[in-house]
C-alpha cells in the first residue's frame, strides 16, 4: 500500500526541487503571483486557499505524467 502525502508537503517538495530560478517561470505559467510560491516552498503560508493550491497541483502532476517539462531556471545575470 502506498503511503499519501498530504497536498502541501506534495507541492512543498516540488517548489523546492523547482528552485527560486524557475519560480518567475512557474509563476506565469499557473497565473500565480511570484511572491506566494516561496511562501508556500518554505511553509511561511499554514493554510493556502485551493484557487492557489490547484494551479500549481496541475503544473506538477502534468510534468509528472510527461505533457509538460520544467521550465529552465533563469541564469544568475537574469536573476539579478
Amino acid at each position: 500500500m502506498r503511503a499519501v502525502t498530504p497536498i502541501i508537503e506534495y507541492l512543498q517538495t516540488k517548489l523546492r526541487e523547482a528552485g527560486p530560478r524557475r519560480f518567475h517561470a512557474i509563476a506565469a505559467e499557473t497565473g500565480l503571483s511570484e511572491s506566494i510560491l516561496p511562501k508556500l516552498a518554505y511553509g511561511m503560508r499554514d493554510n493556502p486557499r485551493v484557487q492557489t493550491i490547484q494551479p500549481l497541483l496541475d503544473f506538477f502532476q502534468a510534468i509528472e505524467r510527461g505533457e509538460r517539462d520544467l521550465p529552465e531556471p533563469k541564469s544568475e545575470r537574469q536573476h539579478a
